[in-house]
């Protein structure tokens, strides 16, 4: 089967989010495969396939239980309100397609996806040296691949890695230089838990707050994130903007990076509705600034 792309490997300014980081001395780039089941390859592993919401929908199933069955087995509803699929380019079919395609190549003909990735890495690391920058990747911005088991040999590069990941059983298990986030979520177990505090690593957790970045200065809105969250036993965590910079690996830690909802109305709408999106304090709800957090001091 023919693969019709023209790169794997995307500039990190053609995410919005991570190209707000270009005010450090970093080159990004990024590897984008189709979130969750969507090219019929499951990505993301603790997520509940886009598929079987579509098709227990179909057979006259609610959403709440089909979030509590899939909580249960500590799969998130995130599939659903996934803002790669469900905000800015993400939701355009010219931007699917590619990823879909990339799902099945790195399904269907492994090492040759391989081969060329790592092609068009060293030649990111070639560039980054060039100038004189760190040359950074994140390889999962749409997924939640193993990479350190499935492309060991990518660690070895002269580059920074990062991911959020809501498989806790990666944690503490990667490179020195693939810096995981753990992204809190609806179907977080007690033994995720664990890992997280047993690996020292950072929590991300998304917040339901404002967040309109388009339209008219006035009616720019961005949310006021708490100082402080507290876990479910009672830890507490130091907030961090993470809408900031998308580059992880330069926060301290431990901290929890906060995150503002996004995504089209039915995605924030499922992400209320099963937790993933957490209530902020009543001490900051409906306080917002018209700076946009990467402008922000």
């Amino acid at each position: 089967m023919g693969y019709t792309v023209a790169r794997i490997v995307q500039p990190g300014k053609s995410n919005t989010k991570i190209a707000h980081g270009e005010r450090f001395d970093i080159r990004s780039c990024t590897v984008s495969l189709a979130a969750s089941d969507t090219a019929g390859f499951n990505v993301c592993p603790r997520a509940i396939p886009r598929s079987r919401i579509n098709q227990q929908l179909a057979e006259g199933g609610t959403l709440e239980q089909i979030i509590a069955d899939g909580n249960a087995k500590g799969l998130s509803a995130c599939s659903v309100s996934c803002v790669t699929n469900e905000a800015g380019k993400g939701a355009a079919p010219f931007v699917r397609e590619p990823r879909i395609i990339l799902t099945n190549w790195y399904r269907e003909n492994r090492a040759e996806f391989i081969a060329h990735l790592m092609d068009e890495l060293r030649a990111e690391c070639v560039a980054a040296a060039k100038r004189k920058q760190i040359a950074a990747c994140r390889p999962n911005v749409d997924s939640d691949v193993p990479y350190e088991r499935t492309l060991p040999e990518m660690f070895d590069l002269p580059m920074q890695f990062w991911d959020y990941t809501k498989v806790s059983t990666r944690l503490g298990k990667t490179p020195a230089n693939y810096h995981l986030t753990y992204s809190v979520n609806d179907g977080t177990q007690p033994e995720d838990w664990q890992r997280v505090y047993d690996s020292g690593c950072n929590i991300a957790v998304v917040f339901d707050t404002y967040w309109q970045p388009g339209g008219h200065e006035n009616g720019r809105k961005f949310g006021q994130l708490p100082t402080w969250y507290t876990d479910p036993n009672g830890y507490r965590w130091r907030v961090i903007d993470g809408d900031k910079s998308d580059f992880r690996f330069l926060d301290d830690g431990p901290v929890c990076v906060g995150l503002r909802l996004k995504g089209f109305s039915f995605g924030r709408m499922v992400a209320r509705l099963s937790g993933f999106a957490v209530s902020v304090p009543r001490t900051v709800r409906g306080l917002f600034s018209k700076i946009h957090p990467a402008k922000a001091a």
